[in-house]
């Protein structure tokens, strides 16, 4: 079954891939189809041969389309890869429960950590990013892109409950420290301890920087 291309959302709409052309650059309409097929064929082909052997040829093949019709979707393979791997891990909004505002955070930051669908795809990823400084810097934008859409949304739910609004910095900063802890998070080898990091981060550091306020000793 072909992957649909969404990103997240926290209000229930969906937000256009982050590096697919816009729909002026391509030109006349475009199949949504078969932008779903493409990103399949890419993801099947990244599990089947790894990022360096996949190439685009390959999945206009494998997605049964010309490469001029790939090619007026996304310029060039780290791209592609980074809207692909986005539709099975962190591009996925969440399910917030809106129980709370810590609720919320700390199904965003699981989220966001585990990638769990599809992870031995993720996995393949992550070490390509590591060799291949190109898809490295657009997974890294990609993923912040990802966090600044969700915590905007959280952060403008916390107004609606009475806390200040955050200003662009403060959104900036925010985005940037979450990621930043996020990706050590994900490096550790405690796995066990994985979730108990992730609490100490939304309770500690997050609720702080939206709220203003410090958790109390022992409350949620």
């Amino acid at each position: 079954m072909a992957t649909a291309i969404r990103a997240g959302a926290s209000d229930g709409q969906e937000t256009p891939p982050l590096y697919r052309k816009a729909g002026a650059e391509r030109g006349r309409q475009q199949d949504v189809g078969r932008d779903e097929l493409i990103v399949a064929a890419t993801l099947a082909l990244l599990g089947e041969l790894g990022y360096d052997a996949l190439t685009m040829s390959e999945v206009a093949v494998r997605a049964g389309v010309s490469k001029a019709t790939l090619y007026r979707r996304w310029a060039a393979k780290p791209e592609l890869v980074a809207d692909a791997v986005s539709t099975i891990g962190f591009g996925l909004s969440p399910s917030y429960p809106g129980t709370s505002l810590r609720d919320d955070l700390f199904a965003l930051v699981t989220q966001a950590s585990a990638c769990a669908d599809r992870p031995h795809l993720l996995r393949v990823a992550t070490e390509a990013a590591r060799s291949s400084p190109a898809l490295g810097a657009v997974l890294r934008a990609r993923f912040v892109a990802f966090l600044q859409h969700e915590i905007e949304g959280i952060a403008q739910r916390a107004v609606e409950d009475g806390n200040a609004p955050l200003t662009a910095c403060e959104l900036t900063a925010l985005t940037d420290t979450t990621a930043a802890l996020l990706i050590y998070v994900s490096n550790s080898a405690d796995r066990a301890g994985e979730l108990a990091r992730l609490e100490n981060l939304v309770e500690n550091v997050l609720l702080v920087l939206i709220t203003g306020e410090r958790r109390r000793l022992g409350s949620h």
